[in-house]
Protein backbone atom coordinates (compact mmCIF):
# COMPACT_ATOMS: atom_id res chain seq x y z
CA UNK A 1 0.00 0.00 0.00
CA UNK A 2 1.14 3.50 -0.87
CA UNK A 3 1.60 5.23 2.71
CA UNK A 4 1.18 8.61 1.28
CA UNK A 5 -2.67 9.90 -0.29
CA UNK A 6 -1.46 12.61 -2.18
CA UNK A 7 2.44 14.22 -2.74
CA UNK A 8 4.33 16.07 -5.10
CA UNK A 9 7.74 15.38 -6.21
CA UNK A 10 10.57 17.05 -4.92
CA UNK A 11 14.53 17.49 -5.72
CA UNK A 12 16.03 17.53 -2.47
CA UNK A 13 14.36 14.63 0.53
CA UNK A 14 13.78 17.10 3.75
CA UNK A 15 11.13 15.33 5.68
CA UNK A 16 12.61 13.93 9.42
CA UNK A 17 10.78 12.70 12.26
CA UNK A 18 10.30 15.73 14.74
CA UNK A 19 10.01 14.78 18.22
CA UNK A 20 7.13 16.07 20.52
CA UNK A 21 8.28 18.33 23.33
CA UNK A 22 7.68 16.86 26.58
CA UNK A 23 5.90 19.55 28.06
CA UNK A 24 2.61 17.56 25.95
CA UNK A 25 3.15 13.88 26.67
CA UNK A 26 1.22 14.05 30.03
CA UNK A 27 -2.18 13.86 27.77
CA UNK A 28 -3.22 10.67 25.43
CA UNK A 29 -5.34 10.64 22.34
CA UNK A 30 -8.50 8.99 21.72
CA UNK A 31 -10.85 9.80 18.77
CA UNK A 32 -13.71 7.94 18.67
CA UNK A 33 -15.84 7.21 14.95
CA UNK A 34 -19.13 6.86 14.50
CA UNK A 35 -19.86 6.19 10.64
CA UNK A 36 -23.03 3.42 10.76
CA UNK A 37 -22.59 3.50 7.00
CA UNK A 38 -18.93 2.39 7.48
CA UNK A 39 -19.42 -0.94 9.18
CA UNK A 40 -17.35 -3.49 8.94
CA UNK A 41 -14.91 -1.41 6.38
CA UNK A 42 -11.46 0.03 6.66
CA UNK A 43 -10.46 3.92 6.42
CA UNK A 44 -7.18 5.56 6.77
CA UNK A 45 -6.25 8.25 9.22
CA UNK A 46 -3.97 10.97 7.65
CA UNK A 47 -2.08 14.10 8.70
CA UNK A 48 -1.43 17.22 6.56
CA UNK A 49 2.93 18.27 6.44
CA UNK A 50 4.25 20.38 3.80
CA UNK A 51 0.78 20.45 2.34
CA UNK A 52 0.74 16.88 1.08
CA UNK A 53 -1.54 14.10 3.15
CA UNK A 54 0.71 11.53 4.73
CA UNK A 55 -0.76 8.04 6.38
CA UNK A 56 -0.31 8.04 10.05
CA UNK A 57 -2.56 4.60 11.09
CA UNK A 58 -5.26 2.62 9.60
CA UNK A 59 -9.04 2.16 11.48
CA UNK A 60 -11.25 -0.77 11.07
CA UNK A 61 -14.77 -0.29 11.65
CA UNK A 62 -17.04 -2.75 13.24
CA UNK A 63 -20.38 -4.15 12.43
CA UNK A 64 -21.77 -1.13 14.12
CA UNK A 65 -19.75 1.44 12.21
CA UNK A 66 -17.46 2.04 15.15
CA UNK A 67 -14.05 3.02 15.94
CA UNK A 68 -11.60 3.91 18.07
CA UNK A 69 -8.21 5.42 17.62
CA UNK A 70 -5.54 5.57 20.36
CA UNK A 71 -2.08 6.59 20.58
CA UNK A 72 -0.54 6.60 24.40
CA UNK A 73 1.20 9.94 23.72
CA UNK A 74 -0.74 13.11 21.73
CA UNK A 75 -0.61 13.67 18.19
CA UNK A 76 1.25 16.48 16.25
CA UNK A 77 -1.34 19.10 16.64
CA UNK A 78 -2.36 20.36 13.22
CA UNK A 79 -5.59 19.02 10.54
CA UNK A 80 -5.72 15.81 9.76
CA UNK A 81 -7.92 13.54 7.51
CA UNK A 82 -10.60 10.39 7.67
CA UNK A 83 -9.88 8.80 4.41
CA UNK A 84 -12.20 6.08 3.49
CA UNK A 85 -11.93 6.48 -0.46
CA UNK A 86 -11.70 9.05 -3.10
CA UNK A 87 -15.01 10.16 -2.70
CA UNK A 88 -15.57 10.12 0.90
CA UNK A 89 -12.90 11.60 3.05
CA UNK A 90 -13.46 14.65 5.47
CA UNK A 91 -10.59 16.42 7.74
CA UNK A 92 -10.72 17.54 11.44
CA UNK A 93 -8.75 19.55 13.87
CA UNK A 94 -6.70 17.73 16.50
CA UNK A 95 -5.66 20.50 19.18
CA UNK A 96 -4.74 20.54 22.85
CA UNK A 97 -7.89 18.68 23.69
CA UNK A 98 -7.43 14.94 21.50
CA UNK A 99 -10.35 13.01 22.86
CA UNK A 100 -13.40 13.62 20.95
CA UNK A 101 -15.87 12.02 18.99
CA UNK A 102 -16.69 11.80 15.25
CA UNK A 103 -19.93 10.61 13.87
CA UNK A 104 -21.30 10.67 10.69
CA UNK A 105 -25.07 9.95 10.79
CA UNK A 106 -26.69 7.28 8.20
CA UNK A 107 -27.40 9.18 4.98
CA UNK A 108 -25.66 12.29 5.87
CA UNK A 109 -22.44 13.67 4.69
CA UNK A 110 -21.07 16.15 7.60
CA UNK A 111 -19.17 15.23 10.44
CA UNK A 112 -20.22 16.54 13.67
CA UNK A 113 -17.54 16.58 16.47
CA UNK A 114 -18.29 16.49 20.46
CA UNK A 115 -16.32 16.78 23.18
CA UNK A 116 -13.49 19.20 21.93
CA UNK A 117 -14.35 22.85 22.03
CA UNK A 118 -11.63 23.81 19.10
CA UNK A 119 -12.22 20.53 16.78
CA UNK A 120 -15.76 21.59 17.17
CA UNK A 121 -15.33 25.18 16.17
CA UNK A 122 -13.12 23.78 13.71
CA UNK A 123 -16.08 21.58 12.12
CA UNK A 124 -19.00 24.34 12.66
CA UNK A 125 -16.22 27.07 10.27
CA UNK A 126 -15.94 24.34 8.19
CA UNK A 127 -19.91 23.39 7.34
CA UNK A 128 -20.09 27.58 7.49
CA UNK A 129 -17.45 28.00 4.59
CA UNK A 130 -19.02 24.86 2.95
CA UNK A 131 -22.62 26.70 2.94
CA UNK A 132 -20.96 29.94 1.48
CA UNK A 133 -19.15 28.10 -1.36
CA UNK A 134 -22.13 25.67 -2.27
CA UNK A 135 -24.49 29.41 -2.76
CA UNK A 136 -21.09 31.52 -4.55
CA UNK A 137 -21.41 29.02 -6.90
CA UNK A 138 -25.44 29.22 -7.23
CA UNK A 139 -24.97 32.30 -7.79
CA UNK A 140 -21.89 32.43 -9.95
CA UNK A 141 -23.90 30.13 -12.17
CA UNK A 142 -27.19 32.91 -11.95
CA UNK A 143 -24.90 35.54 -12.86
CA UNK A 144 -23.86 33.39 -16.76
CA UNK A 145 -27.80 33.21 -16.67
CA UNK A 146 -28.60 36.97 -16.57
CA UNK A 147 -25.64 38.09 -17.60
CA UNK A 148 -27.41 40.58 -20.91
CA UNK A 149 -29.12 41.95 -17.95
CA UNK A 150 -27.05 44.84 -16.23
CA UNK A 151 -29.36 45.05 -13.52
CA UNK A 152 -29.47 41.43 -12.30
CA UNK A 153 -25.95 41.39 -12.99
CA UNK A 154 -25.28 43.94 -10.51
CA UNK A 155 -27.45 42.71 -8.13
CA UNK A 156 -25.79 39.69 -8.07
CA UNK A 157 -22.27 41.05 -7.95
CA UNK A 158 -23.19 43.18 -4.53
CA UNK A 159 -24.77 39.92 -2.97
CA UNK A 160 -21.21 38.28 -3.91
CA UNK A 161 -19.50 40.87 -2.59
CA UNK A 162 -21.25 41.24 0.62
CA UNK A 163 -20.91 36.95 1.16
CA UNK A 164 -17.05 37.76 1.29
CA UNK A 165 -17.22 40.49 4.20
CA UNK A 166 -19.15 37.67 5.63
CA UNK A 167 -16.82 35.64 5.69
CA UNK A 168 -14.08 37.72 6.89
CA UNK A 169 -16.36 39.30 9.49
CA UNK A 170 -16.95 35.47 10.62
CA UNK A 171 -13.04 34.76 10.24
CA UNK A 172 -12.58 37.64 12.74
CA UNK A 173 -14.96 37.24 14.94
CA UNK A 174 -14.08 33.90 15.70
CA UNK A 175 -10.53 34.87 15.67
CA UNK A 176 -11.13 37.87 18.71
CA UNK A 177 -13.81 35.52 20.54
CA UNK A 178 -10.42 32.70 20.74
CA UNK A 179 -7.45 34.73 20.59
CA UNK A 180 -5.15 31.96 22.23
CA UNK A 181 -6.32 29.19 20.54
CA UNK A 182 -4.82 26.95 17.13
CA UNK A 183 -8.18 27.26 15.95
CA UNK A 184 -7.89 31.49 15.91
CA UNK A 185 -4.94 31.36 14.03
CA UNK A 186 -6.02 28.47 11.38
CA UNK A 187 -9.16 30.59 10.44
CA UNK A 188 -6.87 33.74 9.52
CA UNK A 189 -4.33 31.28 7.97
CA UNK A 190 -4.91 32.77 4.24
CA UNK A 191 -5.78 36.20 5.20
CA UNK A 192 -3.87 39.32 3.45
CA UNK A 193 -3.73 42.57 5.11
CA UNK A 194 -5.45 44.89 2.38
CA UNK A 195 -4.00 48.39 1.79
CA UNK A 196 -6.04 51.39 3.42
CA UNK A 197 -5.76 53.81 0.04
CA UNK A 198 -6.00 56.74 2.06
CA UNK A 199 -3.05 56.04 4.42
CA UNK A 200 -0.65 55.83 1.48
CA UNK A 201 1.36 58.97 2.63
CA UNK A 202 1.41 61.83 0.09
CA UNK A 203 5.13 61.00 -1.47
CA UNK A 204 4.14 57.97 -2.67
CA UNK A 205 1.37 59.28 -4.44
CA UNK A 206 2.91 61.75 -6.60
CA UNK A 207 2.69 58.89 -9.75
CA UNK A 208 1.98 55.17 -10.31
CA UNK A 209 5.38 54.25 -9.89
CA UNK A 210 5.89 54.96 -6.38
CA UNK A 211 2.83 53.80 -5.50
CA UNK A 212 3.19 50.39 -6.78
CA UNK A 213 6.58 50.80 -4.53
CA UNK A 214 5.20 51.37 -1.61
CA UNK A 215 1.87 48.28 -2.27
CA UNK A 216 4.90 46.04 -3.05
CA UNK A 217 6.30 46.95 -0.09
CA UNK A 218 3.68 47.12 1.94
CA UNK A 219 2.67 43.20 0.52
CA UNK A 220 5.63 41.96 1.46
CA UNK A 221 6.12 43.01 5.01
CA UNK A 222 2.84 42.28 6.24
CA UNK A 223 2.00 39.32 4.12
CA UNK A 224 2.82 36.78 7.25
CA UNK A 225 0.90 38.96 9.62
CA UNK A 226 -1.95 36.22 10.40
CA UNK A 227 0.08 33.24 9.65
CA UNK A 228 2.48 32.34 12.26
CA UNK A 229 5.20 30.53 10.28
CA UNK A 230 7.14 29.77 13.41
CA UNK A 231 4.09 27.84 15.08
CA UNK A 232 4.48 23.84 14.28
CA UNK A 233 1.49 23.33 14.11
CA UNK A 234 0.54 25.56 10.96
CA UNK A 235 3.37 23.23 9.60
CA UNK A 236 0.40 20.58 9.77
CA UNK A 237 -2.14 21.81 7.96
CA UNK A 238 -3.28 22.44 4.35
CA UNK A 239 -2.29 26.01 4.24
CA UNK A 240 1.41 26.12 4.61
CA UNK A 241 2.74 25.29 1.07
CA UNK A 242 0.33 27.73 -0.63
CA UNK A 243 1.46 30.29 1.38
CA UNK A 244 4.85 29.44 0.67
CA UNK A 245 4.76 29.52 -2.34
CA UNK A 246 2.86 32.50 -3.31
CA UNK A 247 4.97 34.24 -0.67
CA UNK A 248 8.44 33.21 -2.91
CA UNK A 249 7.01 32.71 -6.72
CA UNK A 250 4.52 35.70 -7.15
CA UNK A 251 4.30 38.37 -4.09
CA UNK A 252 8.59 38.63 -4.12
CA UNK A 253 9.61 40.20 -7.12
CA UNK A 254 11.26 37.29 -9.18
CA UNK A 255 14.57 38.78 -9.23
CA UNK A 256 17.86 37.65 -7.35
CA UNK A 257 18.58 40.89 -5.44
CA UNK A 258 15.11 40.74 -4.35
CA UNK A 259 14.31 37.37 -3.80
CA UNK A 260 17.45 36.52 -1.83
CA UNK A 261 17.86 39.26 1.10
CA UNK A 262 14.04 38.59 1.86
CA UNK A 263 14.30 34.67 1.98
CA UNK A 264 17.36 34.83 3.96
CA UNK A 265 15.78 36.93 6.53
CA UNK A 266 12.71 35.28 6.89
CA UNK A 267 15.50 32.29 7.66
CA UNK A 268 17.48 34.04 9.98
CA UNK A 269 14.11 35.37 11.68
CA UNK A 270 13.44 31.50 12.73
CA UNK A 271 16.87 30.26 12.85
CA UNK A 272 16.60 29.76 16.57
CA UNK A 273 13.99 26.92 16.47
CA UNK A 274 15.76 23.91 14.68
CA UNK A 275 12.36 21.97 13.09
CA UNK A 276 11.59 25.35 11.63
CA UNK A 277 14.55 26.37 10.54
CA UNK A 278 15.16 22.94 8.87
CA UNK A 279 11.32 22.96 7.16
CA UNK A 280 11.66 26.85 5.80
CA UNK A 281 15.06 26.30 4.64
CA UNK A 282 14.61 22.96 3.19
CA UNK A 283 11.38 24.74 1.33
CA UNK A 284 13.41 27.78 -0.27
CA UNK A 285 15.98 25.50 -1.26
CA UNK A 286 13.48 23.30 -3.17
CA UNK A 287 11.77 25.98 -4.74
CA UNK A 288 14.52 28.10 -6.17
CA UNK A 289 15.77 25.21 -7.24
CA UNK A 290 12.32 23.88 -8.97
CA UNK A 291 11.76 27.31 -10.45
CA UNK A 292 11.29 28.61 -13.91
CA UNK A 293 12.28 31.70 -13.78
CA UNK A 294 15.52 32.79 -15.20
CA UNK A 295 18.03 34.08 -12.66
CA UNK A 296 15.85 32.33 -9.47
CA UNK A 297 18.47 29.92 -9.56
CA UNK A 298 20.89 32.45 -8.20
CA UNK A 299 18.60 31.65 -5.14
CA UNK A 300 19.34 28.00 -5.15
CA UNK A 301 22.95 28.93 -4.88
CA UNK A 302 23.09 31.57 -2.28
CA UNK A 303 21.03 29.37 -0.02
CA UNK A 304 23.28 26.18 -0.35
CA UNK A 305 26.39 27.91 0.03
CA UNK A 306 25.26 29.93 3.29
CA UNK A 307 23.03 27.33 4.91
CA UNK A 308 24.02 23.68 3.27
CA UNK A 309 27.66 24.10 2.24
CA UNK A 310 28.89 25.62 5.45
CA UNK A 311 27.62 23.10 7.70
CA UNK A 312 24.28 24.98 8.96
CA UNK A 313 21.72 22.57 7.81
CA UNK A 314 22.70 19.84 10.51
CA UNK A 315 19.53 17.78 8.58
CA UNK A 316 21.65 17.31 5.47
CA UNK A 317 23.18 14.03 4.92
CA UNK A 318 26.63 13.45 2.73
CA UNK A 319 24.10 12.23 0.16
CA UNK A 320 22.03 15.44 -0.30
CA UNK A 321 25.34 17.68 0.40
CA UNK A 322 27.19 15.87 -2.62
CA UNK A 323 24.19 16.52 -5.10
CA UNK A 324 23.96 20.14 -3.78
CA UNK A 325 27.75 20.97 -4.28
CA UNK A 326 27.34 19.19 -7.49
CA UNK A 327 23.91 21.52 -8.69
CA UNK A 328 26.06 24.31 -7.17
CA UNK A 329 29.25 23.55 -9.03
CA UNK A 330 27.40 23.86 -12.53
CA UNK A 331 25.68 27.06 -11.63
CA UNK A 332 27.95 29.54 -9.21
CA UNK A 333 30.19 30.52 -12.12
CA UNK A 334 27.51 31.46 -14.64
CA UNK A 335 24.63 32.91 -12.56
CA UNK A 336 22.19 35.52 -14.08
CA UNK A 337 24.42 39.04 -13.19
CA UNK A 338 27.72 37.38 -12.86
CA UNK A 339 30.79 38.45 -15.88
CA UNK A 340 31.27 36.07 -17.85
CA UNK A 341 34.47 33.54 -17.48
CA UNK A 342 36.75 33.83 -19.90
CA UNK A 343 36.81 31.74 -23.25
CA UNK A 344 40.39 31.25 -25.38
CA UNK A 345 39.53 28.63 -28.00
CA UNK A 346 40.71 28.09 -31.43
CA UNK A 347 39.09 28.59 -34.79
CA UNK A 348 38.38 25.92 -37.44
CA UNK A 349 42.40 27.28 -38.47
CA UNK A 350 43.80 27.23 -35.40
CA UNK A 351 44.00 30.96 -34.68
CA UNK A 352 42.84 31.66 -31.19
CA UNK A 353 39.71 33.86 -30.12
CA UNK A 354 39.15 35.26 -26.77
CA UNK A 355 34.73 35.81 -25.80
CA UNK A 356 35.52 38.77 -23.60
CA UNK A 357 37.55 40.37 -26.20
CA UNK A 358 34.38 40.82 -28.34
CA UNK A 359 33.48 44.20 -29.14
CA UNK A 360 29.70 43.88 -29.96
CA UNK A 361 27.08 45.69 -27.74
CA UNK A 362 25.76 41.85 -27.33
CA UNK A 363 27.27 38.92 -27.66
CA UNK A 364 25.51 35.58 -27.80
CA UNK A 365 27.72 32.46 -26.47
CA UNK A 366 26.57 28.95 -27.61
CA UNK A 367 27.66 25.56 -26.89
CA UNK A 368 26.27 23.29 -29.78
CA UNK A 369 27.29 20.30 -31.70
CA UNK A 370 26.52 19.28 -34.98
CA UNK A 371 25.25 15.92 -34.59
CA UNK A 372 22.86 16.91 -31.79
CA UNK A 373 18.90 16.59 -33.00
CA UNK A 374 18.06 19.88 -31.68
CA UNK A 375 21.24 21.28 -32.78
CA UNK A 376 20.63 21.19 -36.14
CA UNK A 377 16.87 22.71 -35.81
CA UNK A 378 17.74 25.43 -33.59
CA UNK A 379 21.59 26.33 -34.79
CA UNK A 380 20.26 27.67 -38.34
CA UNK A 381 17.13 28.97 -36.78
CA UNK A 382 19.72 31.07 -34.62
CA UNK A 383 21.50 32.21 -37.40
CA UNK A 384 18.68 33.55 -39.93
CA UNK A 385 16.44 34.51 -37.46
CA UNK A 386 18.76 36.34 -35.06
CA UNK A 387 22.35 36.84 -35.70
CA UNK A 388 21.25 38.15 -39.37
CA UNK A 389 18.16 40.61 -37.82
CA UNK A 390 20.16 41.87 -35.69
CA UNK A 391 23.51 43.75 -34.76
CA UNK A 392 25.54 41.37 -32.33
CA UNK A 393 28.03 39.09 -32.45
CA UNK A 394 28.12 34.64 -32.05
CA UNK A 395 30.72 33.27 -29.97
CA UNK A 396 29.79 29.48 -31.09
CA UNK A 397 31.62 26.66 -29.25
CA UNK A 398 31.60 23.25 -30.70
CA UNK A 399 30.94 20.83 -27.61
CA UNK A 400 32.69 17.43 -29.86
CA UNK A 401 36.40 17.20 -31.09
CA UNK A 402 35.02 15.66 -34.29
CA UNK A 403 36.44 18.63 -36.71
CA UNK A 404 35.34 17.16 -40.28
CA UNK A 405 31.47 17.22 -39.24
CA UNK A 406 32.19 20.16 -37.28
CA UNK A 407 33.55 22.00 -40.45
CA UNK A 408 30.91 20.35 -42.99
CA UNK A 409 27.86 21.78 -40.61
CA UNK A 410 29.25 25.49 -40.47
CA UNK A 411 29.51 25.33 -44.35
CA UNK A 412 26.75 23.79 -44.80
CA UNK A 413 24.46 26.65 -43.10
CA UNK A 414 26.83 29.21 -43.91
CA UNK A 415 28.02 30.35 -40.56
CA UNK A 416 31.25 31.63 -41.63
CA UNK A 417 30.11 34.88 -40.15
CA UNK A 418 29.90 33.49 -36.24
CA UNK A 419 33.28 33.11 -33.97
CA UNK A 420 33.33 29.18 -34.61
CA UNK A 421 35.43 27.56 -32.18
CA UNK A 422 36.09 24.49 -30.45
CA UNK A 423 38.12 22.93 -27.48
CA UNK A 424 39.08 19.58 -28.81
CA UNK A 425 41.07 18.39 -25.27
CA UNK A 426 38.36 20.26 -23.26
CA UNK A 427 41.55 22.39 -21.47
CA UNK A 428 39.17 25.05 -21.09
CA UNK A 429 36.81 23.85 -18.62
CA UNK A 430 33.84 25.43 -20.24
CA UNK A 431 31.49 22.27 -19.53
CA UNK A 432 32.03 23.03 -15.13
CA UNK A 433 32.02 26.75 -16.14
CA UNK A 434 29.36 27.39 -18.11
CA UNK A 435 26.93 24.41 -16.31
CA UNK A 436 26.76 22.70 -19.99
CA UNK A 437 24.65 19.41 -19.72
CA UNK A 438 23.00 19.55 -23.00
CA UNK A 439 23.38 21.17 -26.50
CA UNK A 440 22.04 23.73 -27.70
CA UNK A 441 22.93 25.93 -24.84
CA UNK A 442 22.85 29.55 -25.57
CA UNK A 443 23.49 32.58 -22.87
CA UNK A 444 23.03 36.04 -24.05
CA UNK A 445 26.03 38.64 -22.70
CA UNK A 446 25.86 42.88 -22.72
CA UNK A 447 28.44 45.27 -23.75
CA UNK A 448 30.52 44.49 -20.49
CA UNK A 449 30.36 40.68 -20.97
CA UNK A 450 27.64 40.30 -18.07
CA UNK A 451 25.38 37.64 -18.69
CA UNK A 452 21.63 38.80 -19.04
CA UNK A 453 20.19 35.81 -20.04
CA UNK A 454 20.89 31.81 -20.19
CA UNK A 455 19.91 28.39 -21.10
CA UNK A 456 16.94 29.54 -23.88
CA UNK A 457 15.48 28.47 -26.96
CA UNK A 458 15.92 30.92 -29.75
CA UNK A 459 12.50 31.62 -29.24
CA UNK A 460 12.75 32.94 -25.93
CA UNK A 461 16.14 34.37 -27.03
CA UNK A 462 14.03 36.60 -29.95
CA UNK A 463 11.74 38.12 -27.29
CA UNK A 464 14.36 38.97 -24.57
CA UNK A 465 16.54 40.57 -27.65
CA UNK A 466 13.73 42.77 -28.33
CA UNK A 467 12.76 43.81 -25.64
CA UNK A 468 16.51 45.06 -25.32
CA UNK A 469 16.10 46.96 -28.55
CA UNK A 470 19.32 45.39 -29.72
CA UNK A 471 19.43 47.24 -32.96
Amino acid sequence: MNRMLKRSWILFSFFCLISIPKHVLAQACSITFNLPEHKNSDALIGYYYYGNIYVKDSLHFNNSGHAVYKTNTPLQQGIYQLFINNNKHFDFLVADDQNFDISVQKGGTTPEITASAESENFQRYINFTTGQINHQKELTDKRERFKTIADSVQKIDEELAQMSKDVLNFQFTENAKYPDSFYAQILLANYEPEIDKNKIPPFYLQNDSLQKVFEYDYRKNHYWDYFDLGDLRMWYTPYIQTRLNKYLNNVLVQKPDSVIPEVIRLIEQHKKNKPIFQNLTSFILNNSIQSNIMGIENVFVAIANKYYLSGEAFWANEQLLKQIRQDVALRENNLIGMTAKELLLEDTVGDYHSLLQQSSKYTILVFWEPECGHCQTEIPKLYNEVFLQNNLSVFAVCTMNNKLKWQEFIHEHELRDWINVWDPYQTSNFNQLYGVQSTPSIFLLDEDKKIIAKNMNVDNLKKIIESLEVN
